[in-house]
């Protein structure tokens, strides 16, 4: 998809974290959209309890730019009229702390007060005008927030708040009120399509990307030796999320087959049942960058989740990584992974689970390679961004522009 030519100013209000240790959707796609658009990115909102663990030593995070003895708007790329910029907020009372919700939503409106002040002087200073809201995930603050010369709102939904104990039933209700008063919806799959649409707020899909090239140079390079094992891969958190009855069942009777797993075991119960066997090897997390390079090392991409309101919910980033480098994947049929479900195989037990590894492992046709190849550069994060910019423009009034 072609980019949009005109330049647009972007406040992203974001959940997610701008330094973290795994890639975030978010991120990506403000860092692109930055390219030929002015974005502010709202760093995520840390508490008082944060920054005191930061000076303690015990939480990585840059705590002097958020207690304001840095500069809260740090400049990453571009210009004044192009670019991107990172705002650190000032720390705000724990909301989530609170039981009563009459007690959270009082909070909340004391954080958005608090921080609000200081969004306004950052795109004061950046002369930004006819902005772009675009809020990520954050409807507990977004529904407060009272900003300067927005004329267009955009709710951004990649995740569930259902059912996540931490959210308590809080977070659901405030983003379906939050839902209601933006202009356009994006979300990252089909089944949030379904659950999160309200009547008159038009909804648009952008699925998660790849760094295409990061990963595709291994492509070429990847081979497997004659009568070296065949290693299955997982890269990610190793959480419930994991079928693990199914998964030990397939590791258990493919003793021939090597299982690697690579990230931060959130699950022990994964870890216990699995280390025990010889073929299954846990490696620790990677900074993101490190991943191709270690996915290399892999001839089959799984994905192995649970079927349930969560999973449903998710286009897992790891789908079109493996597809990059143009591997086969197995997975199970937790949710719709968009064209890509044209060239992955899906297994719904562990027995046709087996048989797709037992498939997959066999030489792959060059036609098959191609079109997954294909798929992943089409989900490049640029493409993906291009289309969110179309779909802004698409539903943005004429006289916002």
């Amino acid at each position: 998809m072609n980019k949009p030519n005109t330049t647009q100013h972007i406040i992203c209000f974001a959940l997610p974290a701008w330094h973290a240790d795994y890639l975030r959707s978010t991120v990506e796609l403000m860092k692109c959209a930055a390219n030929d658009n002015l974005v502010i990115y709202v760093d995520y909102a840390y508490t008082f309890g944060d920054c005191l663990k930061a000076v303690l030593g015990k939480k990585k995070i840059d705590w002097k730019r958020i207690l304001g003895f840095k500069n809260r708007l740090q400049k990453i790329s571009g210009n004044t009229n192009q670019g991107l910029y990172v705002l650190s907020l000032p720390p705000i009372f724990p909301s989530f702390a609170l039981n009563n919700y009459k007690l959270f939503k009082l909070a909340n409106k004391f954080n958005a007060f608090l921080t609000g002040y200081y969004i306004n002087q950052a795109a004061k200073k950046l002369k930004m005008k006819q902005i772009i809201s675009f809020n990520a995930f954050q409807p507990f603050l977004g529904l407060y927030w009272k900003i300067h010369n927005v004329t267009f709102k955009i709710y951004y939904c990649y995740d569930d708040f259902t059912n996540v104990p931490y959210f308590k039933d809080f977070a659901a209700i405030d983003e379906k009120a939050y839902i209601a008063k933006v202009d356009l919806l994006i979300v990252t799959s089909t089944e949030l399509q379904k659950t999160k649409t309200q009547a008159n707020i038009p909804t648009e899909i952008v699925h998660n990307g790849v760094h295409f090239n990061a990963f595709n140079k291994y492509f070429a390079t990847k081979q497997n030796p004659i009568n070296t094992p065949i290693t299955i891969g997982y890269t990610g958190s190793i959480d419930n999320r994991i079928d693990i009855n199914l998964l030990e069942t397939v590791v258990k009777d493919m003793p021939h087959l090597n299982f690697l797993f690579i990230g931060k075991v959130f699950d022990p119960q994964v870890f216990s049942r699995l280390s025990q066997y010889k073929n299954v090897t846990f490696l620790p997390p990677v900074a993101p960058e490190c991943i191709p390079q270690l996915q290399s090392k892999i001839n089959v991409g799984i994905i192995p989740y649970v079927l349930n309101s969560l999973t449903k919910a998710i286009y897992p980033l790891k789908a079109n990584e493996y597809l990059a480098m143009g591997l086969p994947v197995v997975i199970t049929p937790f949710a719709s992974l968009g064209l890509a479900d044209e060239v992955v195989y899906t297994a719904a037990n562990s027995a046709d689970f087996k048989s797709c590894l037992t498939l997959a492992i066999q030489p792959q046709s060059e036609e098959i390679t191609n079109k997954r190849l294909e798929i992943a550069k089409n989900a490049d994060w640029q493409q993906r961004t291009n289309q969110l910019m179309a779909f802004i423009l698409k539903h943005k009034p004429t006289n916002a522009q």
